[in-house]
């Protein structure tokens, strides 16, 4: 999937006197930035320009590597280099990539702050940005999967699950999928309702949540997507992670039988209740195992193993690499990334 807009003003304002308000936007954006996350945003201020809101907005996408950028799923932005925080705009949007820890993103963002302007951080910057800035000040949010490993690493007191925090003018956010629906919520405060309503209704956004709104945190809060009882099962799996429950107890939990726990997991997930508690556990440890500096034998009793033996050998058959393995590598690719 290719995307080249121009970063400039994407075309002539519906009012060519210039007496329309009008708001400038910068989206920040690094390599591997998330694709979803770019495409809302700009869906977004593409929509609001086709209203006629009597407000114009432009936008410039920038980033350290000017050029074309790739990110997820191999889209292809052309971005202009984000030079000088004399050219800052109106608001700023900042999405990472994965490894989003240098350049220029964070000066900017506390510029904007001095300016009172806003400056959005979404998920992989908004963890970046957390990770450089502990102990916070004030209030902070990302995406839910990057909570958990921040929160066990035990060094960030303010951290909230909320979908937006406004730390005096920085807001972190969960983004992903959350992205449009956090653009429409901005422009509330300056479009006229009827525009906001308007907007939301083109871009098919039932409903557009608040910042204060709680994220969804794994495939248990999705009730429409899954059987009741399933979704019952799933949900006391996700909470009791650290110290797993036996089958029987999760089946007494939920109100159902063994049997038909068993039956439900296979029918909709095909797999049983054992492996699927075993792969959420997994999925824990190598958050862990990749984003912090815990050691081995806490991310084993985090995930609910009983040693960092039994660990290393329920991650090799899942990953084909014992944890110890995949530190090694991470460190040496940071070496190669550094030189």
């Amino acid at each position: 999937m290719n995307a080249n807009p121009t970063p400039s003003t994407p075309s002539a304002p519906p009012d060519a006197s210039g007496e329309n308000p009008r708001l400038t936007v910068e989206i920040f954006v690094q390599p591997g930035f998330s694709h979803i996350e770019l495409s809302s945003i700009l869906a977004v201020f593409e929509a609001a320009n086709a209203l006629e809101a009597g407000t114009w907005f432009s936008w410039r996408i920038t980033s350290d590597s000017p050029g074309v950028v790739t990110g997820t799923a191999g889209m292809m932005i052309r971005a202009e280099p984000a030079i000088g925080l004399q050219y800052l705009q109106d608001v700023l949007f900042v999405i990472g990539g994965r490894n989003c820890n240098g350049g220029s993103w964070l000066a900017r963002a506390r510029a904007m702050q001095k300016l009172r302007r806003p400056a959005f951080l979404l998920s992989d910057a908004a963890t970046a940005y957390i990770r450089r800035s502990a102990p916070l000040s004030g209030p902070a949010t990302t995406h839910w999967q990057d909570l958990r490993a921040l929160r066990e690493a035990g060094e960030y007191p303010t951290l909230t699950d909320r979908l937006v925090e406004d730390n005096a003018g920085l807001l972190t956010s969960a983004g992903g999928g959350y992205s449009a629906e956090l653009v429409v919520r901005y422009l509330s405060q300056i479009l006229a309702p009827q525009h906001c309503a308007e907007l939301a209704s083109v871009l098919m956004i039932d409903t557009a949540r608040g910042y204060s709104g709680e994220q969804p945190q794994g495939a248990a809060r999705n009730t429409n997507l899954l059987e009741a009882r399933l979704v019952r099962a799933m949900a006391i799996m996700e909470e009791f992670i650290e110290h797993p429950l036996p089958t029987a107890e999760i089946a007494e939990r939920a109100g159902i039988s063994v049997r038909h726990l068993e039956r439900l997991f296979l029918t909709h997930l095909n797999t049983t209740p054992a492996k699927h508690y075993m792969q959420l556990r997994l999925k824990l440890a190598n958050k862990l195992i990749t984003d912090t500096n815990l050691p081995i034998a806490e991310i084993a009793f985090a995930s609910g193993f009983a040693s960092s033996t039994s660990l290393s050998r329920a991650y090799r058959r899942e990953y084909n690499m014992t944890p110890y393995q995949v530190r090694a590598r991470d460190r040496a690719g940071a070496g190669l990334r550094s030189d």
